[in-house]
C-alpha cells in the first residue's frame, strides 16, 4: 500500500498546510461561570488559548469582557470555536477577527 500525498488526493495543498489567527472579544454578564463556559469550546478541539484576559468593563462590575486568541491552528478550528462561542449561555456580543498566521 503507498501514501499518498494532498496533491495525489487533488487536494490543494496551501488549503491544507494554511493556519490562521484568531481572536475573539466577548462580551456578557459578569458570571465566574461565564470563564468556564467559554473555555470549554477550545478545550473541546484540543486547542489552548494563547491569551485570556477578562475584564469587568461598565461602572457597576456587571458587565465582563473577554479577549480569547488563538495563534496559528486551521481555519476550520477557528470557525468551529466562533460558532461555539456563540451558542455560549450568557454571550451578548461576539466580534471574531480571523487573519493568516
Amino acid at each position: 500500500m503507498s501514501a499518498k500525498s494532498s496533491s495525489d488526493l487533488g487536494l490543494d495543498t496551501a488549503c491544507v498546510s494554511s493556519s490562521v489567527s484568531a481572536r475573539y472579544l466577548v462580551q456578557g454578564p459578569s458570571d465566574p461561570g461565564l470563564l468556564s463556559r467559554l473555555i470549554e469550546p477550545f478545550a473541546k478541539l484540543g486547542t489552548v488559548p494563547s491569551r485570556v484576559h477578562a475584564t469587568c468593563e461598565s461602572g457597576d462590575g456587571s458587565q465582563m469582557t473577554v479577549d480569547l486568541r488563538l495563534g496559528a491552528v486551521a481555519p476550520r478550528t477557528a470557525e468551529l470555536i466562533e460558532h461555539s462561542l456563540r451558542r455560549v449561555i450568557g454571550v451578548s456580543q461576539l466580534i471574531a477577527v480571523v487573519e493568516p498566521a
